[in-house]
């Protein structure tokens, strides 16, 4: 079953939006068409009013009010959550660049978005102050002493332990959003999953450079998400073939296995070939992946790295573990043989030495 569900929250905190009309539908017809205008303000929890900033479509994000969602692929996707978010109207505009980052379907993220080698900028006269970062924050660029043109990263991290996120869009929040049309959703691209998975963001939907004139102000998001898995026809199916008939096909779910699932689970039958006292199968999980690596994207290939070195963190965790595992087991192994040597010279009859 896919369903769509739509929510307000406010920004960046994430707390819902009372007043927001709420939409839950379930999804079962191919050509079926969804539209919601957000309201342009909406009263806060203590009363005052929050305006409207910008919706989360569900794969990419836009400060228009108005979003018309078109399902041709329902079979493809489980759960679309669409979200419109609130914020304070905001005071006099200043000449500088304010910017966040937005991890599409999740949450603002603390890290700036800004690549400063990659943008441009002026500063202050001499050098001095400088127009990026301004008075510290790497999340603001001055316009004061001429243009800017604000250049996004080209991926992030919410934190050490999330995974990596590539940019998407920028918007230029505007209190109140934009009125005129509507921002077009689509389902086209999501390739259907053995599990029916939730919705993939649209990488590079739009320009990573946002410029701003000299002395003036704007308010910009950068839109972040998960791209989507390559289809069979791509990195996965070379992976399968490199794979193919070997023994980790018992261990691998063929319907979407990623490149750290190819060598986690051969490096889980090659330890069960061992305890089993078999051989270990002759198909070796990374020479597998270094031949696929030949075919693979610049984008496949990134991913691929982020992959399989969490796969490698994991690995050294688990060596760890084992060792100390072995460790007690040396210890506890000493132990029982010094206690039977004491028990059997207690128990060993005493000699008794000749009278005179």
């Amino acid at each position: 079953m896919s369903q769509f569900s739509s929510s307000g929250k406010q920004y960046p905190s994430g707390d819902p939006m009372d007043g927001f009309g709420l939409t839950n539908v379930n999804v079962t017809t191919s050509g079926t068409t969804l539209e919601q205008m957000a309201a342009p303000s909406l009263p806060g929890p203590d009363g005052k009013p929050l305006s409207f900033y910008f919706w989360d479509t569900g794969r990419r994000i836009t400060n228009k009010r108005k979003v018309r969602w078109t399902f041709n692929h329902p079979e493809n996707w489980s759960d679309w959550r669409a979200i419109a978010w609130y914020g304070p109207s905001g005071g006099k505009s200043v000449p500088q660049a304010n910017t966040s980052a937005y991890w599409v379907g999740v949450s603002a993220m603390a890290p700036t978005p800004i690549d400063g080698a990659a943008s441009t900028f002026v500063n202050g006269p001499g050098g001095a102050p400088l127009a990026w970062p301004y008075s510290g924050d790497d999340h603001v660029m001055r316009t004061e002493w001429g243009a800017a043109t604000v250049h996004a990263k080209a991926h992030l991290q919410a934190s050490s332990g999330s995974p990596q996120v590539d940019f998407s869009s920028w918007i230029q929040m505007v209190a109140g959003g934009d009125a005129t049309g509507y921002f077009s959703e689509t389902d086209d691209d999501i390739e259907s999953t053995s599990s029916g998975s939730g919705v993939s963001g649209i990488v590079g939907s739009g320009s990573a450079d946002f410029s701003v004139a000299m002395g003036a102000g704007a308010i910009l998001v950068a839109g972040y998400v998960i791209p989507p898995l390559p289809d069979d026809h791509g990195l996965l199916g070379r992976l399968r073939e490199v794979i193919a008939g070997g023994m980790l096909g018992k261990y691998i779910d063929m319907g979407d296995p990623s490149p750290e699932d190819i060598i986690r689970l051969k490096l889980i039958s090659e330890s069960l070939d061992l305890v089993r006292g078999e051989r270990p199968t002759s198909t070796d999980a990374f020479e597998a992946l270094m031949d696929a690596a030949r075919g693979m994207s610049a984008q496949e290939l990134k991913r691929t790295i982020v992959s399989t070195q969490t796969t490698l963190r994991r690995g050294q965790a688990a060596v760890k573990y084992l060792e100390s595992v072995a460790a007690k087991q040396r210890t506890l192994a000493t132990k029982a043989v010094a206690t039977k040597k004491a028990a059997a010279t207690k128990a060993a009859p005493k000699t008794r030495k000749p009278a005179k």
